[in-house]
């Protein structure tokens, strides 16, 4: 295991013909796989394809942010959100991700009524199902593999809460594909997360200074597959055996080999996921 691609989505139908030869090819490169849900249906698949790969494929069940729309969330709907539980004890699944807040598309000035209720409805319903996912990841010692677009502040209100009644994780999650400031880097690293970064990085100077100050026990890689394809294959989907793409662009920033970058993050990452057996 040289590396380890804490965040991809390996149910996306893009794969469906090719799965066999694209965890093979990532077996190749030494790359471990976490594929995550989006909702429940997509999450019970990311089991299903661990499940099919013995070696080297793990899972995490959750409820993108984007999923959840404006209507009132009934304390039914709410409850059902427990049934992720039922998949939280299969040994396979490392994490409770992709949970979080998305305020991205919603508007912050609007003189329409029903829009602004709208967008506040959603704000509410996204922090509601987050606030469950909290609970999940405390009642069952997991992970979280977080997405947060447009909404930090707001988050880390939510983790600081949390964090305050939260004990016994190395580590509690990772902040996927980070796209905060340095400042926003060091809330964070202080909760006990890590962030992560993907192949966009190999686009430019995206995240340069984060890259560069970062502590090299808070940094983890993904692949986000079949999103944020590295140079030079940018032309095609992306696959979790392009990861030491990402690495080779961690490691020029920080001045390093990328071999280090390899034993840092997969290190880092096994931090994150107590579940995922130890290399003999």
């Amino acid at each position: 295991m040289r590396f380890i691609d804490t965040h991809c989505h390996l149910d996306s139908p893009i794969y469906e013909r090719d799965l066999d030869i694209v965890v093979r090819h990532a077996r190749d490169e030494g790359v471990a796989i976490v594929t995550l849900g989006s909702d429940l249906e997509s999450s019970r698949r990311a089991v299903e394809i661990a499940e099919r790969y013995p070696d080297g494929v793990f899972a995490a069940v959750g409820m993108h942010p984007a999923k959840i729309g404006g209507d009132l969330l009934a304390e039914d709907q709410l409850v059902n959100i427990g049934g992720f539980s039922e998949l939280l004890t299969h040994p396979k699944v490392v994490a409770l991700g992709e949970t979080g807040l998305d305020f991205h598309d919603l508007p912050t000035y609007t003189r329409d009524d029903a829009e602004r209720e709208l967008a506040d409805r959603i704000r509410i319903n996204q922090k509601k199902v987050f606030g469950r996912f909290l609970d999940l990841a405390r009642e069952h010692g997991l992970p979280l593999l977080l997405h947060c677009r447009d909404a930090h502040e707001e988050m880390l209100e939510m983790l600081e809460t949390w964090d305050k009644t939260t004990r016994g994780f190395e580590s509690r999650g990772i902040i996927h594909c980070f796209s905060g400031n340095w400042k926003t880097a060091r809330r964070y690293f202080d909760l006990d997360f890590m962030i992560s970064v993907t192949g966009i990085l190999t686009h430019g100077a995206y995240q340069t200074e984060i890259m560069k100050k970062s502590p090299s026990s808070r940094l983890v890689i993904e692949s986000d597959c079949p999103f944020m394809t590295p140079v030079p294959w940018s032309h095609r989907r992306n696959e979790p055996s392009y990861l030491p793409l990402v690495a080779e662009a961690v490691a020029a920033i920080r001045g390093v080999t990328s071999a280090q970058i390899s034993t840092e993050t997969t290190a880092n990452a096994l931090k994150v996921f107590a579940r995922i057996p130890r290399p003999q």
